[in-house]
């Protein structure tokens, strides 16, 4: 498993570098006002590469949820795992809207057992506290 995970952040990691030197060589290309043709180009490649980007990020999420879920089994109740999988695919929530997806999963949920669980998660440090009344996903390395 952290094999796989190895791969995706050194991917992540040149597709970074690739964006970086795009960046270059457009900002280069840009300025010398000699080729337009060809920094448009560079343009249109770093968005075609940034468009692989989020997926892995996304794929490491998950990847990291899942780890966290393998490696703790009291943190495995069906509350737990939606938390944790809404914020990996969704981004950052707040209480009523984590509740909304958890009733959208299981049938119904319960504010209070929802932010039981939130507050579970934020002392075992699986989740952080954004802005204002927002949780998001920590990021995992390992």
């Amino acid at each position: 498993m952290s094999g796989v995970g190895d791969d995706l952040k050194a991917l992540n990691e040149k597709l970074e570098r690739m964006m970086n030197r795009l960046d270059y060589l457009e900002a280069i290309l840009t300025e010398s006002r000699k080729y337009p043709e060809l920094a448009q180009l560079m343009g249109d490649l770093k968005v075609g590469t940034a468009l692989y980007g989020e997926p892995l990020k996304l794929i490491q999420r998950l990847l990291g949820v899942r780890r966290y879920l393998e490696k703790t089994p009291e943190s495995r109740d069906e509350v737990s795992r939606i938390t944790l999988n809404s914020l990996a695919l969704r981004g950052p929530m707040n209480i009523s809207q984590l509740t909304r997806e958890v009733a959208r999963e299981k049938g119904s949920a319960s504010r209070v057992t929802v932010r039981k669980r939130v507050r579970e998660l934020l002392e075992e440090e699986a989740i952080e506290k954004g802005e204002g009344h927002e949780y998001r996903l920590r990021v995992y390395e390992k």
